[in-house]
C-alpha cells in the first residue's frame, strides 16, 4: 500500500528546471489560489512578496504574509492560497530539488516545523527583486540568449542563497548554535525521515546515542516543546495530509503511517485533535 496523495511534479508546470510566476492581486488571484489545492508538490515553491497582504495554508496552518516577505514551501506540504488584497505583488519560484544545495536545504529543513515567513529590509527586498527578474527574463529568452546552462544555474543559486540568508538570519536571532540547538536540528531531521518507524523518545535518543533524557532537555530547552510532541505534530500533520488529500480509509492511513491497530491511532489522532479523523476529513473538506 502506497501514499496516493495526487503529487504534482516540476515537470506538470514547465519543461525548464525553474518556474518562476508573477502574482499581481488584482490579475490572477484565482489562478494561484485553485491550482495548489488537494495535492503535494515534489518540488520547492519559494514566494517572495514585494508587498500588500496574503495569507495561505500550509499543513493546515493559516500563514500570513505582511509587506516585503519571503516564504519557502518544502517538498511534500500540502499548501494553497485563501486570501490577497489587491496591493499584492509577488514572485513564485518553483524549483527542482537538485537545484536547492545541500547547506540551503538544511537551513530551510530547520523551518518545517514552523512556516514561518522572514521579514526582508528595503535592501534585501530590492536586492532579491532584481535576482529574480534577471532569473525571469532569462528564463523566457532563453532561446534568443542562448546563454550557457551555468549562467541560470548560478543564477538560481544566488537567488535561492537569498532566502537562505533571511531564515538564516531570523535562526540566528531565534537560538544560538549551541550544543543543545544543534542537537535539537538533528533531532527533526531524523524525526522527518524516521517518524513513520519510530514513534518514541528512546528510539532516537538511541539513533543519537544520547540518553534520553538529555534529548528531551535539549529539545525542549530550544523549542520549548519535548520530544513527545514533536513526534506527535508530525504523526498527526501527515494524517491529516492523507486524510485531507485522499480516500484512503482509517484503516489503510493507520497502516501507512506505521500503526498496526488502528482503533489505538483513532485514539491517538482524537486525543491530538480533539475529534475522530473522520469528523477532521469531513471539517476540512467543507
Amino acid at each position: 500500500m502506497t501514499d496516493n496523495i495526487l503529487t504534482q511534479s516540476l515537470k506538470d508546470i514547465t519543461d525548464q528546471e525553474i518556474s518562476i510566476n508573477k502574482f499581481i492581486g488584482t490579475q490572477n488571484k484565482e489562478d494561484f489560489y485553485k491550482k495548489a489545492a488537494h495535492r503535494r508538490d515534489d518540488h520547492y515553491l519559494f514566494i517572495f512578496q514585494k508587498k500588500g497582504r496574503s495569507t495561505i495554508v500550509i499543513d493546515f496552518k493559516e500563514v500570513e504574509l505582511i509587506e516585503s516577505m519571503v516564504l519557502c514551501v518544502l517538498p511534500g506540504q500540502i499548501h494553497y492560497g485563501i486570501a490577497a488584497d489587491n496591493n499584492t505583488e509577488a514572485w513564485l519560484i518553483t524549483l527542482d530539488t537538485n537545484f536547492v544545495e545541500e547547506d540551503y536545504r538544511r537551513i530551510f529543513d530547520d523551518y518545517y516545523f514552523q512556516n514561518t515567513p522572514v521579514a526582508l529590509s528595503g535592501l534585501e527586498s530590492a536586492s532579491l527583486n532584481d535576482c529574480i527578474e534577471l532569473m525571469a527574463s532569462i528564463a523566457q529568452n532563453r532561446r534568443q540568449l542562448n546563454f550557457m546552462p551555468q549562467v541560470m544555474y548560478s543564477l538560481i543559486s544566488t537567488g535561492i542563497g537569498m532566502f537562505a540568508s533571511a531564515y538564516r538570519r531570523q535562526e540566528n536571532k531565534d537560538a544560538s548554535l549551541s550544543r543543545t540547538h544543534l542537537l535539537t536540528q538533528q533531532f527533526k531531521r531524523l524525526l522527518l525521515q524516521q517518524f513513520k518507524t519510530h514513534k518514541t523518545t528512546s528510539a532516537y535518543a538511541t539513533l543519537l546515542n544520547i540518553t534520553p533524557a538529555y534529548l528531551n532537555d535539549a529539545v525542549k530547552q530550544t523549542t520549548g516543546f519535548t520530544v513527545s510532541f514533536w513526534i506527535q505534530q508530525t504523526i498527526i500533520v501527515e494524517a491529516k495530509r492523507l486524510l485531507y488529500a485522499t480516500n484512503a480509509s482509517v484503516k489503510e492511513i493507520a497502516w501507512q503511517l506505521g500503526f498496526t491497530d488502528h482503533a489505538y491511532f483513532t485514539r491517538y489522532f482524537s486525543n491530538a485533535e480533539g475529534q475522530p479523523p473522520l469528523q477532521f476529513r469531513h471539517n476540512c473538506r467543507k
